[in-house]
């Protein structure tokens, strides 16, 4: 129903769109991302335009995990702070967790609208640069999820905006430079930042630093608590995982949230603003197929179960074999929905490669019973059945190849801009050495305090922490 109603809007846009480029000269056939973590031509897109739902954060939490593959870090707790909201995901063994059963708009007070397209699998909350702190009649202090958005945006832009957000607290702390904020580009209004503070201040009884040192803890903590809940509460242990963060509010926070969950790093990519459009570039060709049947895993049921793969699959090689794409360039993953016999909800399960066969059966429930346990913390011995398949066909179309700098052995004095007084709300106020952003190398290696700024965003590295740049220019900070 919910890709029926934007579907005229969807396909009239992308028409106008594929029409625009042709006509500036693109010979190609553009391809659009999905939720899915995958990109599909423009035409598959027209007809489902649902799938595009999530994807600007899909193609970001892809790129964390191509990131994790290139830098040796399978597993990823990835951090996504843009303007409005925070949003994570987590990566194991360098494979993105899809969900098909995705909900929009569902949160504490509203049961969302169901939509079962394959999306990443993720954790939304309103928690960003521009999220509005604000306190209510008990004087407690809360941080969003209500944004200034970018008109007229947090009160130190200077275009009118009065409510105190994320951004005016680390402006205030001197986390932000105030002679480089947005790159350079926008004068700080400190004067309207420290009004909108000072009147959050007044209702809690404090004055606007301690006001600015509690809205960043209560960001932390919201956004700590979404990590946990893409974590924890599925059975992972943080301390075995790498935090990746990016937009234009990820580092600022990433090393806070990291050093709460006990992350092994903090790795802040090159380009962290625009990441999400990396990652764009490293997607491949995907489409999802979807078949409900219902088979108890017995023996005898195996061939049945494998007629539907194979029936699914030389559809999908048919599909792709129309677009020029050839067969042997076609990758298939396999996967089921499984769950224990008469109950409401599924569990999907990765099956491994090979036909399916009697004697492979225990080994599929076997998957289910781990699968199941991890994410639910029990397992029962009721027979187990299955209640459709999920067929993943994808082709690469095309990616970006990164390549190594060397190190030339410029020390890291070489980036050194000064210093500054920075509060770090939770360890105080330290003298931070403030680095330039654009001009770290690989090789270079130096120990927090210290800020780094790069026109798109800004890092935080607290004290104790260890830096060092690796050879494709990304920041790993360690705890």
């Amino acid at each position: 129903m919910l890709s029926a109603y934007v579907q005229p809007i969807a396909e009239r846009y992308l028409s106008r769109l594929a029409g625009g480029l042709k006509e500036k000269g693109l010979k190609g056939s553009p391809y659009i991302m999905q939720s899915n973590c995958g990109v599909d031509s423009l035409e598959s897109v027209s007809k489902i335009p649902i799938t595009m739902v999530e994807s600007g954060p899909a193609s970001g939490f892809w790129g964390a995990a191509e990131l994790g593959k290139l830098i040796g870090e399978p597993n990823v707790l990835a951090l996504d702070i843009g303007g409005t909201t925070a949003k994570c995901s987590l990566i194991e063994d360098g494979e993105v967790k899809i969900k098909t059963d995705y909900w929009i708009e569902r949160d504490r007070t509203s049961a969302g609208y169901p939509i079962m397209v394959p999306v990443v699998d993720l954790v939304e909350i309103g928690n960003g640069g521009g999220s509005i702190a604000w306190v209510d009649d008990f004087g407690k202090l809360h941080v969003g999820p209500q944004s200034a958005g970018a008109m007229p945006g947090p009160a130190a832009y200077g275009r009118g905006g009065t409510n105190a957000t994320t951004t005016d607290a680390n402006l205030w702390l001197g986390r932000i430079n105030r002679d480089y904020f947005c790159g350079g580009e926008v004068v700080a209004d400190m004067a309207s930042a420290e009004t909108a503070l000072s009147g959050v201040a007044g209702k809690l009884g404090v004055d606007a630093t301690e006001a600015a040192r509690g809205i960043i803890r209560i960001a932390n903590n919201n956004m700590v608590n979404a990590l946990k809940l893409v974590s924890l509460n599925r059975g992972h242990d943080p301390r075995d995982f790498t935090l990746v963060a990016f937009g234009g509010g990820g580092a600022m926070h990433g090393v806070a949230l990291g050093q709460e969950l006990g992350v092994k790093k903090v790795v802040v990519p090159a380009g962290a603003s625009v990441f999400s459009a990396w990652g764009m570039m490293m997607s491949d060709l995907r489409r999802d197929y979807f078949v409900t049947r219902l088979a108890e895993l017995t023996p005898g049921s195996a061939a049945g179960i494998e007629a539907i793969f194979a029936e699914t699959e030389d559809r999908a090689r048919a599909q792709f074999a129309a677009e020029g794409v050839a067969a042997d360039k076609v990758r298939m993953l396999r996967y089921g929905k499984f769950r224990y016999q008469n109950q409401e909800h599924t569990t999907e399960v990765l099956i491994a490669e090979g036909a399916i066969t009697d004697e492979r059966l225990a080994e599929i429930q076997a998957a289910f019973h781990e699968t199941y346990e991890r994410e639910y913390t029990y397992r029962l011995s009721a027979p187990v059945e299955m209640v459709g398949i999920h067929l993943v066909a994808s082709a690469e179309v095309g990616k970006l190849t990164m390549a190594k700098r060397e190190a030339t052995g410029t020390p890291s004095e070489a980036a050194l801009k000064g210093h500054r007084d920075v509060d770090y709300a939770l360890e105080g106020v330290a003298r931070a050495a403030i680095y330039d952003g654009t001009k770290l190398e690989p090789g270079m290696t130096f120990s927090g305090p210290a800020i780094v700024e790069d026109p798109g965003t800004t890092v935080v590295i607290h004290p104790g922490n260890q830096v060092e740049i690796d050879g494709y220019g990304n920041i790993h900070i360690h705890l």
